[in-house]
């Protein structure tokens, strides 16, 4: 088959790779129909993700067909189109055993969707739902990772909230924040295609914080009180900094989005402590990747996905997520 093989820092090749096979009972062989390109795809290409050494196959946001099962795999069958879940935990650690497996120490991800074929375990597939467009689909890790966010923030209803970031995770964050109980979401972002995408899935009021001033902007939507939530959804130092002076007293900072992991935030703890402030973060999506399979066909993301590569153009389609010259999702189409 072909694949997408990461081999270093900006390096990249499309190889010819071993179909993997099924060999255990629970293993499952997928045909990959669509894989997302995710920011942290640019940052493993840059060479400054812990996670994965090269050489490997990447791509964790993928979907496909079930073209081979082992023996014991009685959920899916041959035929079944199936959202793949990355990542398995070891549960034995501490964490693991403590009910927090994504913070497991013994982490394991397969090779990724930016492949023709892959094999993983059962427990990694999940049926798509009828009628759901393969596009749509492939959304469901970035959707997980959202509802993560959203089962520990602990929205009140009728709050306002701001969203740094047009992206993927910004426009779906927007509709679950409006679904949790916000009254209102005011959304900042500096790409101009991105703000119509967002305003098409629904932001209440959408800046471009260049142009516009968006501190005024929040005094004015928000009685000069400031938003009860400020959300991360682009993963940059800078924006946590944002966050401190814009979110209003005794409100909640979250970050959704992966940073590089060399960004640093220069934070005044007086600043925390003067204003009352919570600092939140998500790691991955333990245990929301089933709901956010079953969740896609209520939130209106058909405007997120609208730009598609072949494989053989994966790296040309992580470098345009990264500079942002193109839609918001990003799709490779082995």
């Amino acid at each position: 088959m072909k694949a997408a093989v990461w081999k270093g820092i900006d390096h990249l090749d499309i190889d010819d790779w071993p179909i993997p096979e099924v060999k255990e009972p629970y293993d499952v062989q997928v045909k990959v129909v669509a894989c997302g390109v995710c920011g942290t795809d640019y940052h493993i290409l840059e060479g400054k993700f812990p996670m994965f050494s090269p050489p490997r196959v990447i791509g964790h946001e993928y979907v496909g067909t079930v073209t081979a099962v082992g023996s014991k795999v009685t959920r899916v069958k041959v035929g079944d189109r199936v959202a793949v879940e990355q990542g398995l935990t070891c549960g034995t650690c501490y964490f693991c055993r403590d009910g927090r497996e994504n913070l497991c120490e013994h982490r394991f991800a397969h090779p990724g969707g930016y492949a023709e074929y892959t094999c993983v375990v059962e427990r990694m597939c999940h049926l798509i739902p009828d009628g759901l467009s393969w596009e749509v689909a492939a959304l469901a890790e970035p959707m997980a990772c959202a509802l993560r966010a959203m089962d520990m923030v602990q929205i009140r209803s009728g709050d306002i909230a701001l969203v740094q970031g047009g992206g993927t995770i910004g426009c779906i964050m927007t509709q679950l924040l409006y679904r949790g109980g916000i009254s209102k979401v005011i959304l900042s972002e500096p790409v101009a295609h991105r703000r119509e995408i967002a305003k098409a899935v629904g932001a209440t009021l959408v800046v471009d914080p260049k142009t516009e001033d968006l501190p005024a902007i929040l005094k004015r939507e928000t009685n000069g009180l400031g938003p009860e939530y400020v959300f991360d959804c682009v993963g940059h130092h800078k924006l946590i900094e944002e966050g401190i002076h814009l979110v209003q007293k005794g409100g909640t900072i979250f970050v959704v989005g992966v940073a590089d992991p060399a960004g640093v935030a220069n934070i005044k703890p007086y600043d925390l402590f003067a204003k009352e402030l919570t600092i939140k973060a998500s790691c991955l999506r333990p245990y929301t990747f089933a709901r956010a399979v079953r969740y896609l066909p209520y939130l209106n993301l058909k405007p997120i996905v609208s730009v598609e590569y072949p494989l053989e153009k994966t790296k040309e389609a992580i470098h345009a997520l990264r500079q942002s010259q193109l839609g918001c999702k990003i799709l490779v189409k082995p």
